[in-house]
């Protein structure tokens, strides 16, 4: 029988270690490779994540300081017109003289008083208010310019970041809205796009002699959780509807602005 040994190199070392030391090698080579590979995925992952945040959060800073910008034509008798800026980064903005839905209704003594009432009625269709929409849309994200608030959602439900002007306490309550008539349109950009808000009508009446208002959101309407949980708030917990007692005063003032961009 013929006997097979190892081969012996001139460095004292067989042939069958050096082929260990390779392998090893090799093996050794793979891990480091992967973990860099993984680490690669992994960091650009962050990496996107982080820029996405943080494009929604100069979004949501762009958005606050262009409510501040539009609320001023609905505060003040000379402003009617006013400019804005928002860097898109890819994202759209569209603008709709949809949006959320509203009804309000001011119950007095012995009558019940709908808004849109007389000269209300071009704001709406029957008793609701047509809110309209300015909004900015990246991804599933949104975050829109809405009654005078804004408001950041996505599929999952929204919030009001900077809510709108609507007040109550024990004997007044003050609805302060304003509604986009814009026509339906949107823009998708890498850079800054200028918007120039301008006032077309402002109605504002005072009822007397008030027992309770309240303001009720279409559960239809893409934004309504902000709405709930914010009218909750304003009505102390009752649902939307904030009581006066009898002897209240209520003030309701909607400006329609049209945006152009």
């Amino acid at each position: 029988m013929r006997q097979t040994t190892d081969s012996i190199r001139s460095d004292g070392r067989t042939n069958d270690r050096g082929v260990s030391e390779v392998l090893g090698f090799i093996l050794v080579f793979a891990i480091i490779l992967g973990s860099v590979t993984l680490l690669s995925m992994t960091g650009f992952q962050a990496m996107q994540d982080y820029q996405e945040g943080e494009q929604l959060r100069n979004a949501e800073r762009a958005m606050e300081a262009f409510a501040e910008n539009a609320n001023d034509v609905m505060r003040y008798d000379g402003i009617d017109t006013r400019r804005g800026e928002l860097s898109l980064q890819e994202g759209t903005v569209r603008t709709s003289d949809g949006g959320t839905k509203l009804n309000i209704t001011i119950e007095k003594t012995g009558s019940t008083v709908d808004i849109p009432e007389d000269e209300f009625s071009s704001y709406g269709t029957g008793d609701t208010v047509n809110i309209g929409e300015f909004t900015y849309i990246v991804d599933d994200d949104r975050i829109a310019y809405e009654g005078g608030g804004v408001v950041r959602g996505d599929d999952s439900g929204s919030v009001f970041l900077k809510r709108p002007q609507v007040r109550c306490d024990d004997e007044t309550a003050v609805i302060s809205l304003v509604t986009i008539s814009a026509d339906d349109r949107s823009i998708q950009s890498s850079g800054q796009v200028g918007f120039t808000i301008s006032e077309v009508n402002r109605t504002s009446k005072a009822y007397s002699g008030v027992a309770e208002v309240s303001i009720d959101v279409d559960p239809n309407s893409q934004n309504s959780d902000a709405w709930n949980s914010t009218l909750d708030d304003w009505s102390g917990g009752n649902d939307g509807t904030c009581s006066l007692g009898g002897g209240g005063q209520v003030v309701v003032t909607l400006t329609e602005v049209d945006i152009e961009y």
